[in-house]
């Protein structure tokens, strides 16, 4: 080992043995560190003889007997740098936990093969039709257009002052409010305030048939079942596929 790769060790070695330590997020530093400790240190010269000494003569080897071939074996690593491999390891499987964890759905309590497909989140922009509001004012929140459905929640009028929620669901396209007041819906599947009750959300589930008028609006094929649910701690609809 070079001069300069001793030193190298050493400064490696301060970064994973010192109190400061910090190498462990190094990936790289951590694998130089295992490369030079593997390495064997430059033998140091045998000492001259002094002079008055006698001189040893070196031992003869036997003519007759082949000298054994060398005997190679892999480096043990010091007991330290296992322990920082295994450090290294238990950060990457955290990680690697904690993103499964934000990634996993917790809107769908069953997970019966239903497959997430969309995240809506809030429209400020989308004018909600006042016949769906019920009068409530200030309170209402759209989120943003799928395959021609839109969402809106609004509190619940069986929990009031409470922090239940109800969504209402429709396609545009299919709403009639030209008679004033009132309104029609030219489709199967306007779900008028289906309300959230304790930990459950508010959710809704359809089927869009051959002949299901909202299904014109989509490109989904006949058969596709859908659910819309609502995740409160993000403020979205989360939409599923089954």
């Amino acid at each position: 080992m070079s001069i300069d790769e001793q030193d190298e060790l050493a400064r490696l070695r301060r970064r994973a043995y010192s109190p400061t330590a910090d190498i462990a997020s190094d990936p790289l530093a951590l694998q130089r560190l295992i490369e030079l400790e593997a390495r064997p240190v430059a033998a140091e010269t045998e000492p001259a003889p002094v002079e008055g000494e006698p001189l040893i003569p070196a031992r003869e080897t036997a003519p007759d007997v082949a000298p054994a071939p060398p005997r190679f074996s892999l480096p043990r690593p010091r007991r330290s740098t296992v322990v920082l491999l295994g450090a290294a390891a238990l950060v990457v499987a955290t990680l690697v936990t904690a993103l499964t964890l934000v990634q996993r759905v917790q809107t769908d309590p069953l997970q019966t093969g239903a497959t997430q497909i969309a995240r809506l989140p809030a429209d400020p922009t989308f004018d909600v039709p006042s016949t769906l509001a019920r009068g409530v004012t200030g309170e209402v929140t759209a989120y943003e257009e799928f395959e021609g459905f839109r969402a809106v929640t609004l509190p619940s009028y069986q929990d009031p002052g409470g922090t239940a929620r109800c969504m209402t669901l429709w396609q545009p396209a299919l709403l009639d409010t030209s008679g004033g007041s009132g309104f029609s819906y030219n489709g199967d599947y306007f779900v008028m305030s289906v309300c959230g009750a304790g930990v459950f959300p508010p959710a809704s589930t359809m089927l869009l048939r051959e002949e299901t008028p909202e299904r014109e609006q989509t490109n989904f094929p006949a058969g596709t079942a859908l659910q819309f649910v609502y995740d409160e701690e993000n403020d979205e609809v989360v939409v599923f596929r089954g």
